[in-house]
């Protein structure tokens, strides 16, 4: 029996080192760790094949979650075909997930691929923003203009509300209270 840990560069948060660390904190004897260092928006990973294929039976896959290892239920799903074929298992930290364990209730099952599908949704999200971003589609509210937020102090200093300010230049009282700070 030995563990292989995997850790894919993807767009969320957790980056190979940290997956590495959980991985290594986890407490298991990791024998290898598998790292997929691109990240391809076609969901090719040519090194999580290769992990697949050096399994051998009572193996065990460590992911730190799911979406580190699978790109949508389908490919889950391929994968968990992939482990009965060698038996060999899959342990993923987040979701508390150890498929040796066969007898997995529904609502077990039901909060995982809610999670997973967040989680899923969530890297798609950022490579959108990534990839609008390339293009140079700006992100925020657009800035206020010096001359008005002198302008709105002025006023303010004058005695005049945030209320009435906002009324008078047609602005949000909070972006008046925004430009007072």
């Amino acid at each position: 029996m030995n563990y292989f840990g995997y850790a894919r560069k993807g767009y969320s948060r957790e980056t190979i080192d940290s997956q590495i660390n959980s991985l290594m904190d986890y407490g298991l004897k990791i024998d290898e760790i598998y790292k997929e260092r691109r990240s391809s928006l076609d969901g090719d990973r040519p090194v999580l094949s290769e992990c697949i294929n050096s399994l051998n039976a009572n193996d065990y896959i460590v992911v730190t979650s799911l979406n580190q290892i699978a790109k949508s239920i389908n490919h889950l799903v391929q994968i968990k075909n992939a482990l009965e074929e060698r038996n060999a298992s899959l342990i993923v930290l987040k979701q508390g997930l150890n498929t040796t364990f066969k007898n997995l209730d529904f609502y077990s099952v039901v909060t995982l691929f809610s999670e997973f599908e967040m989680d899923l949704r969530l890297e798609r999200q950022l490579i959108g923003i990534k990839k609008a971003k390339d293009n140079g589609v700006k992100f925020g509210r657009k800035p206020i203009d010096t001359k008005i937020a002198k302008y709105v102090k002025k006023l303010f200093n004058e005695g005049l509300s945030v209320g009435q300010i906002s009324l008078k230049l047609a602005i949000g009282k909070s972006t008046v209270y925004r430009l007072l700070k």
